[in-house]
């Protein structure tokens, strides 16, 4: 019988903690290094004397670590610590004979891929429209005042704006016959080109703009296609977008643009953006890269002179992977901040999104085969052993936070926040064989080195992920084993707040054991449909569901699919679910699923809430407690799943 565990946790707490856990550190470090952005690199890293980048740091641990008696230590100094280039880690780095190396903030320590910009002049005195010089590099398509995330320029996100039709064409013109009207063989051709047909008056601010772009919602995903060309006639735009995203959006089969549900009522939402005509609402931004000028509108009042004005222009701060084939053992961050990372691959060549983050590289629409692309992450893991996060901020990313992208073996993430993030919040594992292959095709790896195996991802709070690419997720998980996803409040998501599995298949695959367990789950479907608070796919044997509070989580008017609290997708099997609690929010839904074991789930519950839903409530999301709980309630195996 399930009972207030946060109560009776606070009562052994003492006792509990006495126990030493991975993170009670009582030796004297080895050895120690500081790092301060006041230093210098001719210093010898002493705290008298510390370092002044990251990268003497690094390479002053590698001098002194490959016979390590006790952890080493970096203390990062409070202050910026900007890159221009990605620190990178690799089997250097790591630690031995079980010791660790420990990269730590004291106090606010940032490592930052934003360049700022000043020198803002006003432009438009009527509309408050601000202009400044931003050098020329890599696109950018996020722009920050004092950490504050601004509005690329753009129409609304409101429903009312509908694609009035789409049709897909051979080179010569041909246009091909809508598939859904007959399955004929003749009927499956790959479109060379297609144009969607929008209303003449909606796109007028845009018409000849130079980067205008179209941003598409279909059901699950969020298509950004840039303008080639634009024809008026009769009140109807002809749209034809570029060659990159056009190859892709019009072969793909799900979901297409020619339309999903075929429903009146139904017609995809899109919004225009990245157009200085667009510029109609306080803290909306435009960036001119013929002039190299960006535009800025603020509030009324607000002085930009006092701000800090930041573009993002490195696409990853940190790697962490080893070049040799081998594992880096035991490196840690605690207590950073990594902010402001770029994706420049949008304004380069579109995005036509797939699911969780992931985007295409080739539609074949005959057979609905997919090739998909990874997007990348302000931080990056591969190939670790013991890796851990904690206390961590990731913030302000152009793409995903962190990256757990191949064969890392008992990481723990933990503590850490994650927010605005322009795509996924938190990746882990493969969600494909490789970029030529099927994504129907399940991930299951001769060699076992490649499979994120005992990883945690624990206590963390992941918030406003997917601003930019709204069919991202809190936390996904693509082929993993053996993972704990437990006590995270996930929420403010356009899509699914946690997915874990790809592939669609009942094949299989090398998945199991995996347990998402006590999360809180709110707020998510914000923009998207077809999603769950927690959403999975395919065969996952030994998986467990349970103990999470889902709720307030609502459609758009527009969407044309559902959403669930617990989505239990193709060919889901494996799992039981049992003890989850979902309010304000619907059910557990299940398409096409294989064996799962279902237990007692409280749905739609009201104000007369048992002891059980009440202890589950209490007991899902961050603790303040979590040391102690876990070592009552995930199995004793410890932080590294030993």
């Amino acid at each position: 019988m399930l009972i207030g565990l946060k109560r009776l946790l606070a009562v052994m707490l003492s006792a509990l903690l006495s126990v030493s856990g991975a993170f009670a550190k009582s030796e004297k470090p080895m050895r120690e290094f500081y790092v301060s952005p006041l230093g210098s690199d001719e210093n010898d890293g002493t705290k008298d004397r510390p370092f002044r980048t990251l990268t003497r740091a690094r390479d002053a641990v590698r001098e002194v670590n490959a016979d390590m008696t006790g952890d080493i230590v970096v203390h990062v100094g409070a202050g910026r610590y900007p890159l221009a280039e990605t620190l990178t880690f690799d089997e250097r780095d790591g630690a031995a004979n079980g010791f660790s190396v420990r990269w730590v903030a004291d106090g606010d320590a940032v490592l930052s891929g934003g360049e700022t910009v000043a020198g803002f002049t006003l432009f438009d005195e009527e509309k408050n429209i601000y202009e400044a010089k931003v050098p020329a590099g890599e696109p950018f398509r996020q722009l920050y005042v004092n950490g504050q995330k601004m509005t690329r320029s753009r129409t609304a996100i409101d429903g009312s704006t509908r694609i009035l039709g789409a049709a897909r064409f051979l080179a010569d013109g041909t246009l091909i016959p809508q598939w859904y009207n007959n399955w004929g063989e003749e009927t499956l051709l790959q479109a060379d080109y297609g144009e969607i047909y929008l209303d003449a008056e909606e796109f007028a601010p845009v018409l000849g703009a130079p980067d205008a772009e179209v941003h598409v919602l279909t059901a699950w995903v969020k298509n950004v296609l840039r303008v080639k060309s634009a024809e008026e006639a009769d009140g109807v735009v002809r749209v034809r977008v570029k060659d990159e995203e056009s190859a892709l959006v019009f072969n793909r089969m799900h979901p297409n643009l020619d339309g999903y549900y075929k429903n009146e009522d139904r017609e995809f939402v899109y919004y225009l953006e990245n157009a200085y005509a667009l510029i109609d609402e306080d803290n909306e931004w435009y960036y001119d890269a013929a002039k190299e000028t960006v535009y800025l509108k603020v509030p009324a009042g607000f002085d930009l002179a006092e701000a800090e004005v930041t573009v993002p222009r490195l696409e990853t701060l940190v790697k962490v992977e080893p070049n040799n084939g081998s594992k880096i053992a035991n490196l840690s961050f605690e207590g950073l901040t990594f902010a402001y990372s770029n994706w420049a691959l949008p304004s380069e060549e579109g995005l036509v999104d797939v699911q969780a983050g992931m985007y295409a590289n080739y539609c074949v629409f005959a057979t609905n085969d997919v090739g998909l692309n990874r997007p990348p992450a302000a931080v990056t893991v591969a190939d670790t052993e013991g890796f851990v996060m904690r206390n961590c901020v990731i913030e302000n990313t152009g793409a995903a936070g962190l990256d757990l992208l191949r064969g890392t073996k008992h990481s723990v993430i933990r503590d850490n926040v994650v927010r605005q993030t322009a795509g996924n919040g938190i990746m882990i594992g493969s969600f494909f064989v490789d970029g030529n292959t099927d994504m129907h095709e399940v991930y299951d790896p001769e060699n076992e080195s490649d499979i994120c195996e005992g990883d945690r991802i624990v206590n963390n709070l992941v918030t406003d992920v997917g601003t930019d690419y709204q069919g991202a997720v809190g936390i996904g998980a693509g082929y993993p084993r053996d993972i704990l996803i437990a006590n995270n409040e996930v929420c403010n998501a356009p899509y699914t707040g946690i997915s874990v599995g790809f592939g669609w298949s009942d094949k299989p695959n090398c998945m199991r054991n995996n347990r998402i367990l006590n999360n809180e789950i709110h707020d998510t479907s914000l923009v998207l449909c077809d999603a769950g608070g927690i959403y999975t796919l395919s065969a996952q044997p030994g998986s467990e569901m349970s103990g999470n509070y889902i709720h307030d989580i609502r459609l758009p008017a527009w969407a044309d699919y559902a959403t669930s609290g617990i989505y239990m997708d193709e060919q889901t099997s494996g799992y039981t679910v049992k003890n989850n609690v979902i309010e304000n929010a619907w059910g557990v839904g299940r398409n096409r699923n294989g064996e799962n074991d279902y237990q007692e789930n409280t749905v739609y519950i009201d104000a007369r809430q048992g002891l059980a839903v009440r202890s589950i409530k209490k007991n899902a999301g961050i603790s303040k407690y979590y040391d102690a709980y876990e070592r009552l309630f995930y199995d004793g195996k410890g932080l590294f799943g030993k």
